[in-house]
Parts: structure tokens; C-alpha cells; sequence
């Protein structure tokens, strides 16, 4: 039985070299909410990262608002790693992020660094893509941006998007919706309704959002 749900966000800072060079990003803000079995929040957790051998480009910077200065004497990948899984603790927990971008990124660059170790690979092992999840309940297979997602469910976005936490608390205010049906039902019912195939008119959801929402996953999408 899980004790706590954990969702996170981090934000990334990018490598844009090619070939042998490149080394893949690097986290560069720890971003969770912890929920008990009850859905309830109870901790929150945020951390900046000083990246090993990256810089944070100026598209970056502007997308999430941390620059080189924020995180200059900021943890290091290992130590805020611990400091992480000492806030998680030692509970059976499940994870969850929007999209797998997360997942990917905590499981690459704790392998690069020689730091994936039991405790990492137990998070990894109860990984959930709520993104996917929540796709499923209204009936899309192509990815969706979190503030599209929550508008959907009639929920305002709180706060600066593309923030760690913010995104975290963002996605636990829908995965809390999400675990109502009847709360969820009634705020996606409008939503429904307009997909809720006509006498002779087939239309899944996804035709309703814009090409663009269709986007691949990135920093920018975290979690996204």
C-alpha cells in the first residue's frame, strides 16, 4: 500500500553540443509536493542545482527564471540527490510526473554520475507518466502541456509556469481532482460533452486542440 504520492518537476539546463561531446542535460531545480494516502499535501520540497558542466543558455533562463548566479553555490547533483531522497524517506511511495521527460532525466543523469543506486531505483521503479493518465480519461493518445491539461479541467494555473514546484503543485492539483470521479467528471463534463460522438459525427478529443499542443517533450514541457 502506498503511504505518500510524490510529484515532481525539475527543470533542466540543456546541452547543445553534438556528437561525442554532448553529455545530455542536467537538473538544475528539484521541484515535489508529497501527498498521503489521503491526497493531502504535507511536504513540499524545492532545490536548485549547480550544474557539473553546463551553463544555463539565455532560452533557459528565460523559461524558468534561474540563471548561473541562482545556482552558483547552490548543492551539487549529488549532494541534492540525497537531499532529495532523505525528503522522500524511506516509505513506500509513488511517483509521478507529466510525461516520462522527469523519469528520463533523473534515471540518465544519476547512471552518468555514477549515482544510481537502490534508493534511486526504487523511484524509478514506481514511476507514473500522469501525463499518459490523464490523457487516457479524456480520450487523447497525443501529448498535452500542463496548463492546456488544467484548463481543461476547469482549473486556473497558480503561480509561474516552468518553476519546479510550481509545476509540481500544479500537477498534484489535478492528480488530487483525479482521484475524485465525481469532482473529475463534473469538471471536464463541458469538455465531454463537445467530444460525445453526434448522430453522424465521429470526433475524438484530440481534434479539438490545436496542432501545436502536439509537442515533443523537453525541458519545456515538464514535466511540463
Amino acid at each position: 500500500m502506498l503511504l505518500f504520492h510524490i510529484i515532481v518537476d525539475f527543470e533542466m539546463a540543456r546541452d547543445t553540443r553534438k556528437g561525442r561531446e554532448h553529455q545530455g542535460s542536467e537538473i538544475i531545480q528539484f521541484g515535489a509536493v508529497k501527498l498521503n494516502d489521503s491526497y493531502e499535501t504535507i511536504s513540499e520540497f524545492s532545490l536548485y542545482v549547480k550544474p557539473g558542466y553546463l551553463r544555463i543558455d539565455e532560452d533557459i533562463e528565460a523559461l524558468t527564471g534561474i540563471t548561473n548566479e541562482m545556482v552558483a553555490e547552490a548543492p551539487a547533483f549529488a549532494e541534492a540527490l540525497t537531499m532529495f531522497l532523505d525528503w522522500i524517506g524511506e516509505d513506500e511511495v509513488g511517483m509521478y510526473s507529466w510525461s516520462l521527460t522527469d523519469y528520463h532525466q533523473l534515471h540518465h543523469e544519476s547512471e552518468r554520475k555514477g549515482l544510481l543506486d537502490e534508493r534511486v531505483q526504487r523511484l524509478l521503479d514506481s514511476w507514473v507518466d500522469f501525463q499518459e493518465v490523464f490523457g487516457k480519461e479524456l480520450g487523447i493518445s497525443h501529448s498535452l502541456k500542463l496548463e492546456y491539461a488544467l484548463k481543461a479541467a476547469n482549473i486556473d494555473f497558480e503561480g509561474k509556469a516552468h518553476d519546479g514546484l510550481t509545476d509540481a503543485r500544479n500537477t498534484a492539483r489535478l492528480f488530487v481532482l483525479s482521484k475524485d470521479r465525481e469532482s473529475f467528471e463534473k469538471a471536464i463534463a463541458v469538455i465531454a460533452e463537445m467530444f460525445r460522438p453526434k448522430k453522424s459525427l465521429s470526433t475524438s478529443l484530440g481534434a479539438f486542440f490545436p496542432a501545436g499542443l502536439d509537442l515533443p517533450a523537453g525541458p519545456e514541457d515538464n514535466n511540463e
